[in-house]
């Protein structure tokens, strides 16, 4: 208690140091800023408007012979004037049309993406487009759809700084972008066997050209391919081989431990019934275990006591077998019952006997409660089979999905 009590004393005694510590330096701080906020007070005589748009705030003290007046104040931003806004014009436009066309040579042959941009460098208007017709160019000035012929478009600018506003109206032309001679051919192909299609709806064939323009042409036909399912399945089911294993050893572990506890009860109360007869721990062993050897339990608890009267045969130390059992069993409850009996048999005692007796109720009315978990938490093992379900609802619908593709 003694060493307790000292240690709690210096835990506060650490706490008060550092509070104390923590409010000095704030309080340095406090002064430093009051001194320097002091120092900062001037008489001003004129104030400054800031010139990028954004509003200062200032805390003014009138001094007259009525008294004193603190006045908080919001000052404005400066706006340009409209001469100055006209000596910015000059050069706007024209810098900011060579910026609109990019790529392009010019608004009367657009055949690559404009470049759209909500402000210029060197000039404080903001910038907004309209394009007519509609759907040609996006909001950043990208084409949008195949042109197959010229279009012509009008592109509204709007340009404004503050409350100054003005509209600049800019025409154009969009061109088809220029097809490589592969892509020309590609078309002509499509276009040929078109015509063939619907002109001759008479005939029960369609003949395929060999040549076209002098250019020779060998013809298949793609077949759809269930390569693609056959993946797909495969891969499901090598995943379930792959972690079958893994899954029913977890399963087949916590359905052994659950046995284990679920006889842990009965075989405490027998052990216990056994040592207050007069049986040592060797006999009491010897005899449980004899017992499983005849009746063949299926009882993983009893096999692995089972396998201690085997060790201790063959000359291993009982304390030695029984721990090697609560490391096999892997569950708590067995763990404590082989410290108890270890313990006994190193130092001895009278209430063994009750003490496992006592590990055993306990044990008991933690199984109750697990077992009304478990009922509580029931319906929730009905996912499993419904996320089966589902899995074969989606194998269902995919391979006929990949069926369809050509590949």
């Amino acid at each position: 208690m003694g060493r307790k009590d000292s240690g709690y004393k210096n835990i506060n005694k650490k706490n008060v140091r550092m509070a104390v510590i923590v409010f000095a330096v704030g309080m340095i701080l406090a002064g430093v800023l009051f001194v320097k906020n002091k120092g900062n007070d001037t008489q001003p005589d004129v104030l400054v408007r800031e010139e990028n748009g954004k509003t200062t705030s200032v805390k003014l003290k009138a001094e007259t012979k009525f008294g004193e007046e603190n006045i908080d104040l919001d000052i404005l931003s400066r706006i340009n004037s409209e001469e100055e806004i006209e000596e910015m014009k000059k050069g706007f436009i024209d810098a900011l049309k060579i910026c609109i066309l990019s790529n392009n040579a010019s608004f009367e042959r657009i055949d690559s993406d404009l470049n759209f941009v909500p402000a210029l460098d060197g000039y404080p208007f903001e910038i907004e487009y309209k394009v007519r017709p509609r759907g040609i160019l996006d909001s950043e000035g990208r084409i949008t759809q195949k042109i197959e012929e010229n279009t012509e478009i009008e592109i509204e600018i709007t340009y404004s700084l503050e409350e100054y506003e003005e509209t600049e109206v800019l025409t154009g032309i969009v061109v088809p972008s220029p097809m490589s001679e592969s892509e020309e051919f590609s078309e002509k192909i499509e276009s040929f066997l078109n015509n063939l299609n619907e002109n001759d709806r008479v005939s029960k064939t369609i003949t395929l050209p060999d040549k076209i323009d002098g250019v020779n042409i060998k013809w298949s036909q793609n077949h759809k391919s269930k390569s693609s399912a056959v993946i797909l399945m495969t891969i499901l089911i090598s995943g379930v081989f792959l972690f079958k294993d893994r899954i029913t050893m977890g399963e087949d572990e916590k359905k052994r431990r659950e046995t284990i506890i679920s006889d842990y009860s009965e075989f405490a109360v027998k052990y216990a019934l056994l040592n207050e007869a007069g049986l040592t721990h060797s006999q009491i062993v010897e005899r449980l275990g004899e017992e499983y050897e005849k009746n063949k339990k299926n009882s993983p608890l009893y096999a692995e006591l089972y396998k201690v009267n085997t060790d201790v045969k063959g000359g291993v130390p009982l304390t030695e077998a029984l721990d090697t059992m609560a490391r096999n069993c892997g569950v708590r409850e067995i763990t404590h019952f082989v410290s108890l009996i270890n313990r006994n048999i190193k130092k001895g005692g009278k209430d063994i006997a009750s003490e496992i007796k006592k590990a055993a109720a306990e044990s008991t009315n933690e199984r109750r409660e697990m077992v009304r978990r478990k009922a509580e938490t029931a319906g929730t093992r009905l996912l499993i089979p419904m996320v089966f379900l589902l899995i074969i609802v989606f194998v269902l619908i995919m391979v006929p999905a990949f069926d369809s593709f050509s590949f």
